[in-house]
């Protein structure tokens, strides 16, 4: 997903001081507004598993989008097809354009009147 300057692997922990960081908390010099401090990078993760719960996206697909193995029978005898694919993605371009510019207090906000 994010790759350095000549599509290498990044090292975590220059990743999170180069770039992480400096992209949660602000940077004036390179003219980055302050996304959110206290987020962690694995909150992505929490977030895209919510995303595909409420998009109703297949047990299987999760599975297989987070990098877990099938628990039970029921997700060994089903498989992902290019129609769970294709409705996963239609779902993620409509959350971009439909909140691709989302403010984290605002979506906090927002999923804590629902909890």
């Amino acid at each position: 997903m994010f790759t350095g300057p000549d599509s290498g692997l990044l090292r975590r922990s220059n990743f999170r001081r180069r770039v992480w960081l400096p992209a949660l908390e602000g940077n004036e010099e390179l003219g980055w507004a302050s996304i959110q401090p206290d987020m962690h990078f694995h909150d992505l993760r929490h977030t895209h598993k919510t995303w595909l719960i409420e998009d109703q996206v297949p047990r299987v697909l999760q599975l297989q989008r987070m990098g877990h193995k099938p628990k039970d029978t029921a997700d060994l005898y089903s498989h992902v097809t290019q129609i769970m694919v294709d409705a996963l993605l239609a779902a993620l371009q409509q959350r971009w354009e439909q909140y691709g510019t989302w403010a984290w207090s605002t979506h906090r906000a927002h999923t804590e009147l629902i909890a």
